[in-house]
């Protein structure tokens, strides 16, 4: 994209009221503390992370898992006792979507 179609995007999305970050839902640049241990309910876990076609129904079926939760193009499940998360995304996915998905894992919801 050359520069002057860029900077025609980034006005039209200002004049809109929506900040560039807000602008994909996949993409997220907002400043973010990570909840506190007493708050977590996965407080040390060990992460994997899978990429599959179809991450969404991945999770679903996969087992055992105490919970899970879907976002677009990914989701997360986690074993409180075992102290472990899986992420799961397709082969196209962000950094804030991975973020994203390690929060749910360490709130456990």
């Amino acid at each position: 994209m050359n520069r002057n179609r860029f900077n025609s995007t980034i006005l039209a999305i200002a004049m809109l009221g929506v900040q560039p970050s807000m602008a994909d839902g996949l993409l997220d640049f907002t400043l973010f503390s990570p909840p506190e241990v007493s708050k977590r309910r996965v407080a040390e876990p060990e992460v994997s992370w899978l990429v599959r076609p179809n991450a969404s129904s991945f999770c679903q079926q996969a087992q055992p898992k105490d919970g899970f939760v879907s976002r677009p193009e990914g989701c997360v499940y986690w074993q409180i006792q075992a102290s472990r998360c899986t992420i799961v995304t397709t082969a196209q996915t962000t950094h804030s979507q991975l973020g994203h998905l390690f929060v749910h894992c360490l709130q456990g919801r």
